[in-house]
């Protein structure tokens, strides 16, 4: 997935206060607004910091296959705006 639409979701995520939810290669998981620190897009690699030190998340640009931002379930459960990567 490239660095600019990774940063695009993140400044959306930020701005929204929802949470992240990534998959890559190996897992799905959910980073939660209240829980993280710092967000940092680095050259090929995204690093997460979550609150008090208490984890840090490493995940390549090149595994994550899908990335969403996970709006307010006051609506509907399961709203989710996300953008997705397709390799050729």
């Amino acid at each position: 997935m490239e660095k600019q639409l990774i940063e695009k979701v993140i400044d959306e995520a930020k701005s929204d206060e929802a949470n992240l939810v990534i998959w890559d290669r190996r897992d799905t998981f959910t980073v939660e607004a209240d829980d993280v620190k710092e967000i940092v897009t680095n050259d090929d690699h995204l690093r997460i910091v979550m609150q008090e030190g208490k984890a840090v998340v490493y995940v390549e640009y090149d595994y994550i296959y899908k990335l969403v931002v996970e709006k307010e379930r006051s609506a509907r459960s399961g709203v989710r705006a996300g953008f997705g990567a397709s390799s050729s």
